[in-house]
């Protein structure tokens, strides 16, 4: 399992907590993206499964990669970043399918 698809099976928790929530995501996220997903209401997140695998979109470098997974209402999109092409991948933002 990719960290995308690992990211997006902690984000689509809509029945847990928000310290349990966003305690799952941490390990997946960027300083800034786990700024901004800090008060995030779960309940609020209409996401609740992954229905495949990840898969990266055209246009990745050694540094920035974006990746489509796919969800029970449609495609999100992590963007994953690192400093350096040792270092993990992390995600600095989720954005939901288009409505």
């Amino acid at each position: 399992m990719t960290v995308a698809e690992k990211l997006m099976t902690a984000f689509a928790r809509p029945d847990v907590d928000e310290t349990t929530w966003i305690n799952g995501l941490y390990p997946y996220l960027t300083q800034s993206g786990g700024a901004a997903y800090a008060n995030t209401n779960p309940a609020k997140v209409p996401v609740s499964e992954i229905t495949g695998a990840g898969s990266a979109v055209d246009g990745a470098s050694e540094y920035a990669l974006l990746v489509t997974v796919p969800t029970n209402i449609g495609p999100y999109v992590v963007s994953l970043t690192r400093q350096a092409p040792t270092d993990p991948w992390l995600a600095d933002r989720i954005t939901p399918p288009a409505r």
